[in-house]
């Protein structure tokens, strides 16, 4: 795990972050300079100063592909870049973790990719600090980086290792405040997929579902208000929280079958990575449900669904069956109040579903979906 630093204000702690670590020039990454306009970034960069500690800066203002990643290095490699801080959202993270990676690689990052490149990596990196302005990836948390590609050929791809864990994480949910309600909702959505999916995987232990379910509840409490109040803090500090829980989890227990297929979409669909998660939940653990009561397997899993059931329910001392039903409800209801698109307004055509149910990934999923259940989530509607 990276050594964390939360609170309101911690942006400003940056600096002796850096300090400790002996280095003398950083690059920050940031997204479309809106981590800039906040107002303690001048406090962030007058603490630099103070300590005589250089600056670069780079933007990155969309989901990095290959082609990103490589001009970063190009333009940074011969800079004396000793660390790298990404300020942003879940792209920014990623594309600041992979170039503090790269910057120590010599050849380019798609050919270390997952399922794409030819090499492995060397596990070498610039130390790195990640400081989320979104609440949902918990990327500055987990050991990899998404880099993708978009079209027919597209792809959705994870540049991983151990090594690549941030250093630090500096989790300041003041930076969330400014993020609009639309935002707001997808991101909390991809953070409840990750919490939900990590707590339900097959590689689950006690100690991934603690930090789950500590998540989850948070989730509970604030992800609504949140989306309708972004400057209720301690509804933000909630979701700060939720995210890094999903992190930890994810890094420690895996995802799902919504994280199988969200990144299939996200290649062929101009579609944000948390509103597919939002819209996927409810009827991927819907079918879920049914095929573990049809094949009568797994009763852990279905009593987990019960706990969750319980987390969303005033109701005592109701059936296994109900507390269940209430969670399915309370997904549905997540998605409609936050307005997310239903999967049968994706536009995906016969084939591209076809593909879909080809490649699914069903790693840490508590059960097997049949292609036919696979294809009935991309039509159903309640």
């Amino acid at each position: 795990m990276p050594h964390i630093h939360f609170g309101a204000g911690k942006i400003v702690d940056i600096a002796s972050l850096a300090d400790g670590y002996g280095i003398h020039h950083a690059l920050v990454v940031s997204g479309n300079q809106t981590a800039t306009r906040h107002d303690r970034w001048q406090e962030m960069v007058a603490e630099f100063e103070k300590r005589s500690l250089s600056i670069s800066y780079a933007i990155v203002s969309s989901e990095p592909r290959p082609s990103d990643i490589d001009a970063l290095v190009a333009a940074h490699r011969h800079r004396g870049i000793e660390m790298v801080i990404a300020i942003g959202g879940g792209s920014v993270l990623d594309a600041g973790k992979a170039t503090a990676a790269m910057l120590c690689e010599t050849e380019p990052v798609a050919r270390f990719l997952e399922g794409v490149g030819d090499l492995s990596v060397s596990g070498r990196t610039l130390p790195f600090i990640g400081v989320p302005t979104t609440a949902g990836t918990g990327s500055e948390a987990t050991s990899n980086a998404v880099i993708g590609e978009r079209g027919v050929n597209g792809y959705k791809k994870s540049l991983r290792h151990d090594a690549y864990i941030p250093t630090a994480a500096v989790i300041d949910p003041e930076l969330t405040i400014p993020c609009p309600p639309a935002i707001t909702a997808a991101c909390g959505m991809d953070c409840f997929t990750q919490l939900v999916e990590g707590y339900l995987s097959s590689q689950a232990t006690p100690f991934t579902d603690a930090i789950a379910l500590s998540g989850i509840q948070a989730v509970a409490r604030s992800l609504l208000i949140a989306a309708d109040d972004g400057q209720n803090l301690s509804a933000r500090a909630d979701m700060a929280y939720g995210a890094l829980c999903s992190g930890i989890v994810l890094l420690n227990s895996g995802l799902g079958l919504v994280h199988g297929l969200a990144p299939l979409i996200g290649s062929r669909c101009a579609i944000s990575h948390g509103v597919v998660c939002g819209a996927l939940m409810a009827p991927v653990n819907e079918a879920t449900i049914k095929r573990l009561e049809t094949t009568q397997t797994s009763p852990t899993t279905l009593h987990k669904y019960g706990v969750l059931g319980r987390i969303f329910s005033d109701r005592d001392n109701q059936s296994e069956t109900y507390y269940q039903k209430t969670f399915i409800d309370t997904l549905y209801r997540y998605h409609e109040y936050l307005g997310l698109v239903h999967p049968s307004g994706w536009e995906l055509s016969e084939d591209d579903i076809s593909w879909l149910c080809r490649n699914a990934g069903h790693k840490n999923h508590p059960i097997t979906l049949s292609s036919a259940d696979i294809a009935e989530i991309f039509g159903s509607r309640r």
